[in-house]
């Protein structure tokens, strides 16, 4: 593979463009790659900026989506697809900053796949990666199923154009999110062969499986050089963001030093997840789910929304000059090991932005 011929689309939405286009800067220097980024849904004036960021480097392109409200992701997915006519599709998330060549640490996997995949968030633990049986709900994050698939996760993602487009004619399925009722009867079928019959699917999920029953080889590394802060696009970027909480015993545990607050950090899952199983965004009645999913999803939700709020209010406070929140407890002491690493690289990047003419200065 010649990874100067690799153009990687980088989807921005609104209120994420001041603060995450600098990270852009980090993916140029590290790389010989050609970067789309992809206004989806974004204002006028952030769009003009996306302009003026194009225009720094003849390795960048700005594609704005023709609606103006912000399309959905897997959907945005399928629009940038049906513009892509090189040997190559990719995408990554736009919270993804780079700290050395990046690709250096995938090349024997972008050899040998026709999907390789890369870039869990800061705030995963070993046992989100690979996803139980029981579990009835196939996450972003997931890159392995418990029988052994590779299912690749979907926050920076490498397809074979040719292998990609050959499936997609072949099954009729695209990158959206799936819910099981909305699956062609044939395609349950092959996912009741894989074992991987699930209530949804993360945004091409199903289509990787298809993919992998078709001999299509999957990957997934974990690179050293790509942090990604995860959910910053989603949760983070609310304006007046404050550290997230669930109620009072997640209040109780962040008044405690770090070795308690973890420790009741975790009964706080075990709380909301499993007892009250509070702000899971369930169907209304009874949840079917196993209660041991319930309490992944809860630590899940609690890690990712806390580290894109955190960074949220680190990311104003340095561009801004507000003030700078305190690294948030995630009851995981190499997460948050993560998280102040690349705060340091943040606030670093940050300082060069601000300390250097560019499109990011106020006028």
């Amino acid at each position: 593979m010649n990874t100067s011929e690799l153009q990687l689309n980088v989807i921005y939405t609104p209120g994420t463009v001041r603060y995450l286009t600098p990270f852009i800067s980090t993916l140029l220097s590290w790389s010989d790659c050609r970067y789309r980024m992809v206004a989806n849904g974004c204002s006028d004036d952030e769009c003009d900026l996306l302009r003026s960021i194009a225009a720094l480097d003849d390795r960048l392109e700005l594609l704005i989506m023709p609606e103006k409200r912000m399309v959905p992701h897997g959907e945005a997915l399928d629009f940038l697809h049906a513009r892509t006519e090189s040997d190559w599709f990719c995408f990554m998330d736009s919270d993804i900053l780079a700290v050395g060549p990046f690709l250096d640490d995938f090349k024997a996997d972008l050899q040998q796949a026709e999907v390789f995949s890369s870039c869990l968030p800061l705030w995963y633990n070993e046992k989100d990666i690979t996803m139980p049986d029981f579990f009835r709900h196939m996450h972003g994050i997931h890159a392995y199923t418990e029988s052994g698939l590779t299912i690749a996760c979907d926050y920076f993602v490498i397809y074979n154009n040719k292998e990609f487009v050959r499936a997609r004619e072949a099954t009729d399925v695209g990158l959206a999110v799936c819910v099981w009722e909305d699956i062609a009867a044939e395609h349950q079928a092959t996912l009741r062969k894989m074992g991987q019959d699930k209530a949804d699917y993360d945004s091409g999920k199903v289509l990787t499986l298809l993919m992998a029953d078709r001999g299509s080889r999957i990957r997934y590394r974990q690179g050293d050089n790509l942090k990604h802060i995860g959910g910053f696009t989603e949760v983070g970027a609310i304006e007046g963001a404050l550290l997230f909480s669930r109620g009072s015993f997640d209040e109780l545990a962040n008044r405690f030093p770090r070795p308690i607050a973890r420790w009741l950090i975790r009964l706080a899952d075990i709380y909301y997840g499993v007892i009250v199983r509070k702000g899971i965004p369930l169907e209304d009645g009874p949840t079917q789910n196993d209660r041991r999913e319930d309490y992944a999803l809860a630590s899940r939700i609690r890690r990712r929304t806390t580290t894109a709020r955190y960074f949220y209010l680190l990311i104003i406070g340095l561009v801004d000059d507000k003030p700078l929140p305190k690294l948030p407890m995630l009851g995981d002491a190499i997460a948050e090991q993560r998280i102040a690493t690349v705060s340091d690289d943040i606030a670093k990047l940050m300082k060069q932005v601000r300390s250097n003419p560019g499109p990011w200065q106020d006028k």
